[in-house]
């Protein structure tokens, strides 16, 4: 008789704090939050932001699957960790938030993109909520790595503090969590009876109020897959440089035929993962542009990695683009 196959534990670990404690990493609201503590933005209204603590995340995850390359997950040293996680819990700490803060790195520069979003969006004219205390992480992961189980219960969850909002509109900073709530919370769960819109699209829907913004260097768009092949998000990304008189290159492989970024195996196979996001680089690198926009975290987080190598190109969120060139304009 075969033996059964075990979860590999760096998916038990980001599964059972999802579930536990409503993000990957069993962060808190005060943590997850913080970005906002200077914002008055209230917990109800029409157009919810939702972060789902996609961008929060990043530092401590890469941190995490950095701590996990060392230590061999099928080693004595790991078990020991995992037992002494469960220990750690016990007392109300989560052991795999310490293991990773040791090493997390870009925690300002994430957690600033969420108040960036917010920025650009209210200079457009909407009115935003956020929920502090009560966002939950978008479950994406329970999706894509198969928990169906899990997911199933989860989904109550997220719909229950999505609906407490009463919100009419859900903008979405993170593709992957665009995804859930459009196409696939729909499918298992009474999700509320709301918009789900990207940041791009809302800020392609008022694109004409958006000032020229001066950009001297040539940029490459790289597209999220999620965005562009699951959601259909790709010419609202031209349509708003088109607008801000921003000139852009297309590399070899764009829109819906996107090369993937290396994010989605980073979990189980990093080497592997570092391997694609290096030749995304180079088909970057290989336009001539100067900088590359990224509309993923993700993304953005994979890329990252093989550009602290000196590969060039610099990458920045078309968030972080926007904000910086209308802080630009209003200096003039």
């Amino acid at each position: 008789m075969p033996a059964k196959k075990k979860i590999p534990p760096v998916l038990e670990i980001l599964r059972d704090n999802i579930v536990k404690h409503g993000n990957p990493l069993a962060l808190k609201p005060r943590e997850t939050s913080a970005w906002a503590k200077n914002l008055e933005l209230p917990v109800k209204g029409d157009i919810l932001f939702y972060t789902g603590s996609e961008y929060q995340l990043l530092p401590f995850i890469d941190s995490l699957v950095k701590t996990l390359k060392i230590v061999d997950p099928s080693s004595t040293i790991f078990s020991w960790l995992m037992e002494a996680r469960k220990i750690v819990n016990m007392t109300g700490i989560n052991a795999e938030k310490i293991y990773a803060s040791i090493l997390a790195k870009d925690k300002e520069r994430y957690y600033s993109i969420n108040y960036k979003a917010v920025h650009v969006l209210r200079k457009l004219g909407y009115d935003l909520c956020y929920d502090r205390q009560g966002e939950l992480y978008s479950g994406a992961l329970l999706y894509e790595l198969g928990f169906w189980k899990d997911l199933d219960d989860y989904a109550q969850r997220v719909a229950d503090s999505i609906r407490k909002t009463e919100a009419k509109t859900v903008v979405c900073i993170s593709p992957h969590a665009a995804e859930m709530f459009r196409k696939v919370y729909p499918q298992i769960v009474d999700f509320p009876d709301v918009q789900v819109k990207t940041f791009i699209e809302m800020v392609w829907e008022k694109r004409h109020l958006l000032p020229k913004i001066p950009c001297d260097s040539l940029v490459v768009i790289h597209d999220s897959c999620r965005l562009a092949r699951e959601l259909d998000v790709s010419q609202e990304i031209r349509d708003i440089l088109d607008e801000i008189g921003v000139k852009y290159v297309e590399p070899f492989r764009s829109k819906e035929w996107t090369t993937c970024c290396g994010g989605p195996s980073k979990m189980l196979f990093p080497d592997i993962s570092k391997i694609v996001a290096g030749r995304r680089v180079i088909e970057l690198s290989d336009t001539g542009a100067e900088k590359a926009l990224i509309s993923c975290p993700y993304c953005l987080s994979a890329l990252q990695s093989e550009i602290d190598k000196g590969n060039g190109v610099i990458l920045e969120d078309i968030i972080e683009f926007l904000y910086r060139g209308l802080e630009a304009q209003c200096q003039i």
